[in-house]
């Protein structure tokens, strides 16, 4: 039993994950990049209305990366052959399901995608050519997310952290090479993705075979066909499905919002919104962390551990904060430039550039409680709970700050969002309690 846990013990964990986390933005930035110096126009609208719609898809299914660490952690702390297999195997299936269905749906999911957005002609025909390759990733990017979150709930730091900083470096390597020495264009970007996807699955399963430690009996297989574990395993996905509804939905109406108010407005809240996906991305790797120490908590029972987790991820999410504060605040003008080369959207920006600061102070917290909840795997439904009152208070608040304060009354809305998920998650913590018992 781990009653205590040490800031070395944590920070050994956590690191990595912020590290190889933040890499996923890195990669959409450079891709952008790339079709940003073609000839035309339509090769960056194509790439990013084809990134928009496979962002979306796969963000709706990112629940099998969190609840597969959730289980692996649970697994790991209760160091039963059985469970640790079963946390790999299930979700597994589940993957390889919902990816078939995917390759099926898709036809019809572009069809109407692109009625939807109603781009020209020409980026339509470009964006076919893009997701018509894309497309075969479906199956290797939702096997990641399985075997990346069995990984990270193993606690099996070194190959986590290779495995995503890897693919996402080949998959840069790949598109610069494929589009400016190759000429392949926008199939060049599409066949760079596909590839480092296929890499990314090959070294999970490499890792898990060298690292992982699995024990496979026959008994163990037969277990899977019992319904009621995928069910109760659904319910967890479902909740955390829903939050990524959610998120998608406020992210949405804060941009038609910040687009009736014109272009100018649309394009500054987006690079500030950018900048602020980074800072998001590192926190989401120390609520990583915390969500295979909580899992593993729970595999042990030990509520003391659970506390302990608790109280020193807060400390280091306290240091995180104001060491991310001041480095934004000295270096904002610097960031929002590197994002834009456009005086007009630069300054409008800049104006607004006191919410790199302030939205990260305000969502912290609740990102950070959100590994703690997904670790523990048994109270999804305050999450949510949580983004369903999230998002009727968005909706109503914007109506009336945006009427009053414009696009500082949006900014604010989106702060006081996600500073209410904080305190809503802090007001479930006590119902933790019981799956202790």
């Amino acid at each position: 039993m781990l009653s205590q846990l040490t800031h070395k013990e944590y920070l050994k964990v956590t690191i990595p994950f912020m590290l190889s986390t933040a890499t996923q933005p890195l990669l959409g930035a450079v891709n952008t990049a790339v079709m940003g110096h073609m000839s035309e126009a339509f090769y960056i609208a194509a790439v990013s209305l084809g990134v928009i719609l496979f962002n979306n898809i796969y963000w709706l299914f990112g629940f099998l990366r969190v609840s597969t660490t959730s289980f692996s952690a649970q697994a790991l702390g209760s160091e039963s052959a059985k469970d640790k297999f079963l946390a790999l195997a299930r979700p597994l299936l589940i993957a390889i399901v919902i990816s078939l269905i995917f390759l099926i749906i898709y036809p019809w999911i572009f069809k109407y995608y692109a009625l939807l957005m109603k781009p020209e002609s020409q980026v339509v025909e470009l964006m076919k050519n893009y997701c018509d390759i894309i497309i075969w990733g479906a199956p290797f990017v939702l096997i990641n997310y399985v075997t990346l979150g069995w990984l990270m709930g193993q606690m099996i730091i070194r190959y986590t952290m290779f495995m995503q900083i890897s693919m996402n470096v080949l998959n840069i390597i790949l598109s610069i090479v494929f589009v400016f020495i190759m000429d392949m264009n926008i199939q060049g970007v599409a066949y760079a993705s596909l590839i480092a996807q296929i890499y990314g699955c090959m070294i999970g399963f490499i890792a898990i075979y060298k690292q992982g430690n699995l024990t496979i009996r026959s008994e163990y297989i037969q277990s899977l066909k019992t319904i009621q574990p995928f069910l109760a395993m659904m319910k967890v996905n479902v909740d955390l499905m829903f939050r990524t509804v959610c998120l998608l939905t406020i992210n949405n109406l804060f941009a038609i919002a910040g687009a009736s108010m014109g272009t100018v407005t649309l394009a500054s809240n987006a690079v500030i919104l950018e900048i602020i996906f980074i800072v998001v991305y590192f926190i989401d790797g120390m609520a990583n962390g915390v969500s295979v120490f909580s899992g593993k908590a729970k595999g042990y029972k030990d509520i003391n551990l659970l506390n302990s987790v608790l109280k020193i991820s807060l400390r280091c999410l306290a240091i995180f904060i104001i060491f991310i504060s001041v480095i934004m605040y000295i270096t904002k003008s610097y960031f929002i430039n590197m994002m834009t080369d456009l005086a007009v959207v630069a300054n409008y920006a800049n104006d607004y550039s006191i919410y790199l600061i302030l939205h990260p102070i305000c969502a912290c917290v609740g990102l950070l409680l959100y590994g703690m909840y997904t670790g523990i795997g048994g109270n999804t439904a305050s999450i949510r709970n949580m983004m369903f009152v999230a998002v009727i208070f968005f909706y109503i608040c914007q109506k009336i700050l945006m009427s009053y304060l414009g696009n500082d009354g949006i900014w604010l809305t989106y702060n006081l969002t996600y500073l209410l998920e904080s305190i809503i998650l802090i007001l479930y913590l006590p119902s933790l309690k019981k799956y202790f018992n």
